[in-house]
């Protein structure tokens, strides 16, 4: 999918927080078409909120809004840029560090590594030694 959004100008999608997630971070403008109700409304209010999309259900309002967003390259690089300012590409890591660093050291395993050592871009969580 990441090769996809990185050749995307905006993206059409439903409100799945992954999606959402993964174009905030290749910045993409979010055109939202519908939603799982209760788990993902308030993906809804996050994408409207935070001003780097727009919803409808409906496919002739989809189609006339992409296409404005495409015909004003101002707007969208705005919108890019809210986007962008809501992605977290290390997000999973610094989720597994907190976890690793909340474990209780002990004699028979090595402490978990601090997250200022282990590199920003890093895509592995370091794994426990075997008890």
């Amino acid at each position: 999918m990441s090769e996809y959004m990185a050749a995307s100008d905006c993206i059409v999608t439903k409100a799945g927080p992954g999606t959402i997630t993964e174009a905030n971070i290749r910045g993409l403008p979010i055109m939202l078409s519908s939603y799982l109700p209760g788990q993902e409304r308030g993906n809804v209010d996050f994408v409207l909120k935070g001003g780097f999309g727009s919803f409808s259900k409906k496919p002739e309002v989809i189609a006339q809004t992409v296409s404005e967003w495409l015909q004003d390259e101002e707007s969208l690089e705005k919108m890019s840029g809210l986007s962008s300012k809501q992605g977290n590409p290390n997000a999973t890591f610094q989720i597994a560090q907190e976890i690793l660093d909340m474990m209780p050291s002990s004699p028979s395993s090595p402490p978990a590594p601090a997250a200022a050592a282990l590199p920003p871009s890093s895509t592995k969580v370091p794994q426990s030694q075997p008890r």
